[in-house]
């Protein structure tokens, strides 16, 4: 069995590549998933997890993704058993190669994603007027990265670096043993901030160990025996086929990265933190001190949030009526209309609720201390 158990992970890495859908790469993945398995994992979903009501999606840390992985690692365990062992080396080789090119667009996409500041994008203000303590700490991880672009931009260009690496056979090994320092550091982050991609980081993890598997002992020889190891040789893909992979090879990363890097290109954002905001974006205070209201935020994503004095929140989905009009729909799809003016002289806004009114004065948000480019050399400079 031990001698299946390689092939066996190496099939159930192809399955799960193929079917987990990566949503920048288009919805395909999960078509797929849902026409084979979305039946069967809705069953484990509800007869084995004991979970009614559960969206079957696939994405990450859901029940349904854990029942498609539990799928798919009982076909790879039948598939292991059923192909003769001399196919096994062909399927080792052939997962190898895919894992790789998987991890270089994986990498790439949250790299540029980095880069362009639209992962750690900068908090809102909704965020930053909140108490510290009363914020999750997804959130507060999210917020606190977002407010530096050096951190950003840095740790962008490292795993833009790594799927560079890993492209090429020359330099697979050090960038896979980057990606795999890389994708600790972002499985940890996930489980210490309970941020919903841990298992598809764990998953990204185990992939990039396995696609070192020639290399174990050597690197074990090198760097925990301390031996001197000469380069092995690296078995290639069958001649007859090479020119078909390294179609298939460029013609994937070149699709994907036109995929990822097109959102950017279209809206000429290549700085997040830049990018203008929608109209009324942003903060304001009320005016009226014995009001519960204390602030009204307008967040990028069309999201008007009222805040009292003991930060409970409403929050409702707007969209721009007629002329200085609201359209507000909250989560029973309940609409209503909100007539405003806004004296941009004043920075002042009027909000008619039609029970009540709301006066409010737009607050520097992006004056505030943590959104600042402070630099310190020196502990004295800080005081």
């Amino acid at each position: 069995m031990r001698s299946r158990l390689l092939p066996g992970t190496g099939i159930f890495f192809l399955l799960f590549l193929f079917f987990f859908p990566l949503t920048f790469l288009g919805d395909f993945q999960q078509r797929w998933s849902l026409l084979l398995w979305g039946d069967l994992s809705e069953w484990i979903v509800e007869y084995i997890f004991k979970i009614n009501q559960s969206r079957i999606d696939f994405s990450s840390d859901s029940s349904s993704m854990f029942a498609l992985v539990m799928i798919l690692m009982v076909v790879s365990a039948l598939a292991a058993i059923l192909i003769k062992k001399k196919h096994h080396q062909r399927i080792l080789d052939l997962s190898k190669e895919v894992i790789v090119l998987y991890l270089a667009v994986v990498l790439m996409k949250y790299g540029f994603d980095k880069v362009f500041k639209a992962q750690f994008y900068l908090p809102e203000p909704n965020i930053l007027y909140s108490r510290f303590g009363d914020l999750d700490k997804d959130i507060l991880f999210w917020s606190t990265m977002g407010t530096s672009r050096l951190y950003s931009v840095s740790a962008g260009i490292l795993e833009l670096l790594a799927a560079l690496l890993i492209l090429f056979r020359k330099t697979r090994v050090p960038g896979l043993l980057v990606s795999i320092g890389i994708l600790i550091h972002i499985f940890l982050i996930n489980v210490g901030f309970d941020i919903s991609v841990k298992f598809f980081s764990l998953i990204l993890l185990f992939m990039a160990v396995f696609a070192l598997k020639d290399n174990w002992v050597p690197l074990y020889r090198f760097f925990i025996l301390k031996q001197e190891v000469k380069p092995e040789e690296k078995r290639e893909i069958n001649p007859k086929f090479q020119p078909v992979w390294i179609f298939f090879k460029t013609a994937f990363v070149g699709i994907s990265m036109a995929i990822i890097l097109f959102p950017f290109i279209n809206a000429g954002n290549f700085n997040d933190d830049t990018e203008d905001r929608p109209f009324l974006h942003g903060a304001f205070k009320n005016l009226d001190a014995y009001s519960d209201i204390q602030y009204v935020f307008f967040h990028r994503n069309n999201y008007l949030i009222l805040m009292d004095k003991n930060e409970k929140r409403v929050d409702f989905h707007y969209l721009q009526g007629s002329k200085n009009q609201l359209i507000l729909e909250d989560y029973k799809n309940r609409k209503s209309k909100v007539d405003y003016v806004y004296d941009k002289k004043d920075s002042l806004l009027t909000l008619d609720f039609g029970k009540y009114m709301i006066k409010a004065k737009a607050l520097n948000w992006r004056k505030m201390n943590a959104l600042q480019p402070l630099f310190h050399t020196t502990i004295e400079e800080a005081e």
